[in-house]
């Protein structure tokens, strides 16, 4: 295949995406491909710094404002592509480019979630992306109570079923032990998935 290729994956919380990214860099791996595995916000020093304000519960003192999101999500973006992305095409290095989200997330998250003008959400995407996409996009797609269920949200107290019987899940907490969109509204996370949907729409 030609090289460089950068694949992203997106979908919503509990998706599976992230897990996918993480087993399809392994076998990739196995076959001899370089890889550069991206997860946002992080990767960078300042991505990951950037992850701790963003991660924080909407309840917390610290946490960040919607506008401020936006913008510290995007920041953490245009870091990635500058210091990892741009290089690896400017030079045209032989490396397969996995992307746990990328610019799409912005749109679904802030602009379909959150509610914020998709037209100004675009123009910073370009300003942060410099106007490289990845060559494929994956959306998993699931239902919002399907992906709140797999990762313990307190939105979804339904436990989940296997074969032995009842279990309840234990809660997925991040590195840093916060869950700011876990733990938004299930009307939230709708609007979210109906945002990929569009995209979807928008560009096939």
């Amino acid at each position: 295949m030609p090289l460089p290729l950068f694949i992203s994956f997106e979908g919503g919380e509990g998706s599976g995406k992230t897990s996918l990214a993480e087993n399809i860099s392994v076998r990739l791996r196995d076959s001899e491909y370089k890889v550069i595995l991206i997860h946002e916000p992080g990767t960078t020093p300042l991505g990951i710094h950037l992850r701790d304000l963003l991660k924080r519960e909407p309840w917390s003192d610290h946490t960040v404002s919607i506008g401020a999101e936006l913008f510290l999500f995007s920041a953490s973006r245009a870091e990635l592509v500058t210091k990892v992305i741009k290089p690896v095409f400017d030079q045209k290095q032989q490396i397969v480019l996995l992307a746990d989200r990328y610019a799409d997330s912005t749109v679904a998250y802030q602009g379909f979630g959150r509610k914020l003008p998709i037209a100004q959400i675009d123009a910073i995407n370009d300003l942060a992306t410099q106007g490289i996409i990845p060559h494929h996009t994956f959306l998993l797609d699931l239902p919002p109570e399907e992906g709140l269920k797999r990762t313990g949200s307190p939105q979804i107290s339904l436990p989940l079923e296997f074969d032995d019987g009842l279990a309840i899940v234990e809660p997925r907490i991040d590195e840093d032990g916060t869950r700011r969109f876990e733990n938004e509204s299930l009307e939230f996370h709708e609007r979210v998935r109906a945002g990929y949907h569009k995209l979807v729409e928008m560009q096939p």
